[in-house]
């Protein structure tokens, strides 16, 4: 039913947990990008670190520090929440929380069975350009880059 009382049917609206995206740059400034194998696309995509919340997180940052250290190794450092957005507010229930993180530090990781993951650093200048030349095709990943390359914190 909308605002007006007019009656839209069917309509479906989905309910997902909210998820998280990193954009952590290292001691020498370069963003921790992840390469992994993607169902839907059927080969791989250069992406953010990220993923679902889980019940035992206690907010978006611990979601973001339990990711980024899952998939990449990657910990430490300073962590902020730069934005909660709709992933898509026609159809989707749940948040997308942009956090960025400084000075995170190697370690080892432990992506889950089913990922096929790799890590790659590249500097600013180089993320800004793999957003822009479609490199990086997932366009949630592509403005959520975008915006955290516009802001310092």
């Amino acid at each position: 039913m909308t605002a007006e009382g007019i009656e839209v049917s069917p309509y479906y609206v989905l309910e997902y947990p909210d998820f998280v995206h990193v954009v952590a740059y290292d001691a020498d400034d370069r963003i921790v990008l992840v390469r992994q194998y993607r169902h839907g696309l059927g080969g791989t995509s250069l992406e953010l670190p990220g993923g679902v919340a889980e019940p035992s997180d206690a907010d978006a940052l611990a979601t973001a520090r339990r990711e980024l250290r899952e998939e990449t190794g990657y910990q430490g450092g300073s962590f902020a929440l730069q934005a909660t957005l709709s992933p898509d507010p026609a159809k989707l229930t749940n948040r997308l929380h942009l956090v960025v993180a400084h000075g995170v530090c190697p370690g080892r990781f432990s992506p889950d069975r089913s990922e096929q993951i790799s890590v790659e650093l590249v500097s600013r200048a180089q993320a800004y350009e793999l957003a822009l030349s479609g490199a990086i095709m997932h366009a949630q990943h592509v403005g959520l880059l975008l915006t955290a390359l516009q802001r310092r914190f």
